[in-house]
């Protein structure tokens, strides 16, 4: 009986224990055995060198070896790559999530928005479990239209015997209510005049504003380590500026392996299109980036970019064309 993937006789680690987390983009680049640039998987019938079959990656050839690992096809386990996104873009997978963090902290210094005296930060500190906790944060900063958090200050006065009163000193900045609309997030602000009211704060100049992956990224990277403990995050293994996609992880062919279609040919796997796109159009914002591209070209190609990060993690999202092949048109399945 001919086994193609017979046991391996190498040993079997035992692991001591799990820890489910977000891989931050230098786990990611720490982990990869090679930057992929080439949307090309082959060419001559020989794998692309920085390309999507990479023989670093993982050997597609039972009777060639990998050259990060030395074994053969069946005893190789992959090893992943990775491409360095010309502009953040967000994980579909994490964006309510990160609606909820951005509904809890400010968008303008990334302090959580509820004064730590409030009672119903008491009674959030007092949820063990993150993920209700962080459901508490988001229905009691709901209705939050400023920032209340920041450092404790004193109000007496140096010749003062008056006994001492301290508030929280935010930053006092508007804030906006958060939505998703399609591959973003939304902030629009409500208007702070009142009726017959001749004086009133000044506004945004755009009352409702479409947010890019990067203004939520520089909102998130300021959100402190002990804020993210409170927000029910763990710093160390998940911080949340890590759930907007900055570095992209390749997986090993052997997680796409390609169709032999013959003795010469091959045919790539849905995953292995998806990617190819994905590096194709990263590339082509990249230039547009540095030639110095109007901010609405910029724009129109970083949503371009979006589409496919997106419909390769789930190509049956609501109110999104389905992603296809390009010469046959049949939906990629994932």
């Amino acid at each position: 009986m001919d086994f193609r993937f017979p046991d391996s006789p190498l040993e079997v680690a035992k692991p001591s224990s799990i820890q489910f987390g977000v891989l931050s983009p230098g786990e990611i680049r720490q982990m990869s055995v090679v930057e992929i640039e080439q949307s090309r998987s082959m060419l001559n019938g020989k794998p692309v060198r920085g390309g999507l079959s990479d023989p670093r990656l993982g050997p597609i050839d039972r009777y060639k070896g990998c050259e990060t690992c030395a074994n053969n096809l069946s005893e190789c386990p992959g090893h992943f790559g990775h491409i360095e996104l010309a502009k953040p873009v967000y994980h579909v997978g994490f964006m309510k999530t990160v609606l909820s963090i951005m509904r809890c902290v400010c968008f303008s210094c990334s302090k959580i928005l509820l004064d730590k005296e409030h009672v119903k930060f008491k009674q959030a500190l007092r949820i063990k479990s993150p993920k209700h906790r962080l459901k508490k944060f988001v229905d009691a900063c709901k209705n939050k239209t400023k920032c209340e958090g920041g450092a404790e200050i004193d109000l007496r006065g140096q010749a003062s015997d008056q006994p001492v009163k301290k508030i929280r000193g935010g930053c006092g900045a508007q804030q906006p209510n958060f939505s998703i609309v399609g591959l973003e997030l939304v902030a629009e602000y409500k208007s702070q005049r009142k009726k017959y009211d001749e004086e009133w704060l000044p506004e945004p100049a755009e009352r409702k504003q479409s947010l890019t992956a990067e203004k939520v990224l520089s909102v998130l990277k300021r959100i402190s380590d002990e804020d993210c403990q409170l927000l029910g995050l763990n710093p160390e293994y998940a911080r949340p500026d890590w759930m907007i996609l900055q570095v992209f992880p390749i997986p090993p062919p052997a997680v796409r392996p390609p169709a032999m279609m013959s003795s010469s040919s091959m045919s790539e796997d849905d995953l292995t299109h998806q990617l190819s796109m994905i590096i194709r159009h990263n590339e082509n914002l990249r230039k547009q980036d540095r030639s110095g591209s109007p901010a609405h070209i910029i724009s129109e190609f970083t949503k371009i970019l979006q589409y496919f990060v997106a419909t390769y993690f789930d190509n049956s999202l609501l109110g999104l064309p389905k992603a296809a092949h390009g010469s046959s048109g049949r939906p990629i399945n994932q």
